[in-house]
């Protein structure tokens, strides 16, 4: 026999003798090993799936029935519900039933439907979250409460929080816990007058004008009452006040400070000239304006609760010297 064959026939035999590895005479081991990876592959690629959005919203949460859709009145809840987010606002709209809702440049607008808000809290100064209705804008500073919205007419209850309801001329109304407002609010009605009368002159003695008098049954003439203008009370003001200065509108919040320290009876009306005489030194800088206030806040409230903090004021501002130069 040659000797290269004789080689190859050892070889041979050699290979024979000698055991396979266990995973090389198993091939299942390759199969569980390749759906092992497949499934690792998986549950790392879809544990984190990205959130679903509608028209700026992202769909924080939703039921398993949740019928949902974007069209050009905006997002429209056909059925289940859902939790939809603002995050660039910090406001969460929970359905309650049908709802279309839509993301605006200036705040987040109920079209119609009933829905429960809740707003982040904001930092001292941040301008605050709008929800925007068609009677007007729901401002906040964070708080949760319920708006329905019937189309041109609606409803908002507050369960937490402070909101203030700035209606279409302007108007703001501050809206207290369990507290409900309606729109549209009703136009004073004007009387009717039939023919011209004239205004009855008024005594000398009284500068007061009189009210107009309309024609009565049988020519009798009967007054129409006068309009009763109720004060807003301390509370309602501050609450005002909060969201001007949340707008930044400082000059707006000093205007309105003091217009309505002339209606409040001499117990409110400290706290209302301190929370003026602050605006004016630390958010305005206005020492002009500012020292001759605190001088007056000190004559009018000797020993008052903001003494220390009245004195801290006019030392920033440098009150003293201000008043020694204007006694030259």
């Amino acid at each position: 026999m040659p000797p290269a064959v004789r080689a190859r026939l050892w070889s041979r035999l050699r290979d024979a003798r000698e055991p396979k590895p266990a995973w090389h005479r198993r091939p299942v081991f390759w199969g569980l090993a390749a759906s092992a990876a497949a499934l690792a592959f998986m549950v790392f690629f879809m544990r984190a799936p990205p959130a679903r959005a509608l028209g700026g919203l992202e769909v924080a949460q939703a039921s398993a029935d949740l019928m949902a859709r974007e069209d050009a009145a905006g997002v429209v809840i056909q059925g289940g519900e859902a939790a939809l987010l603002d995050a660039a606002r910090g406001i969460t709209v929970r359905n309650q039933g049908p709802l279309v809702v839509r993301r605006e440049p200036s705040g987040v607008r109920l079209v119609r439907g009933r829905a429960e808000f809740s707003v982040n809290h904001r930092q001292p100064g941040a301008p605050p979250a709008v929800v925007l209705v068609s009677g007007g804008a729901i401002e906040v500073m964070g708080t949760r409460f319920t708006v329905e919205e019937r189309g041109g007419e609606g409803t908002v209850t507050l369960h937490e929080g402070a909101i203030a309801f700035r209606g279409l001329r302007g108007e703001v109304v501050p809206v207290k816990v369990g507290q409900t407002w309606a729109w549209p609010v009703a136009e004073p009605t004007e009387p009717v007058l039939r023919e011209p009368v004239p205004r009855e002159p008024a005594p000398p003695e009284s500068g007061q004008p009189q009210p107009l008098a309309t024609p009565g049954p049988k020519g009798a003439s009967t007054r129409v009452p006068s309009p009763r203008v109720h004060a807003p009370s301390a509370e309602d003001v501050l609450q005002e006040l909060e969201v001007l200065r949340g707008r930044h509108e400082f000059e707006q919040a000093a205007r309105y400070l003091e217009e309505a320290m002339r209606k409040q009876p001499v117990a409110t009306r400290e706290r209302l000239s301190f929370e003026l005489g602050s605006l004016l030194t630390y958010q305005l800088k206005d020492a002009r304006r500012a020292c001759p206030h605190w001088a007056r806040h000190e004559q009018q409230f000797q020993r008052g609760h903001y003494a220390e903090a009245v004195q801290r004021a006019r030392g920033a501002l440098a009150c003293e010297g201000r008043d020694r130069e204007g006694a030259r």
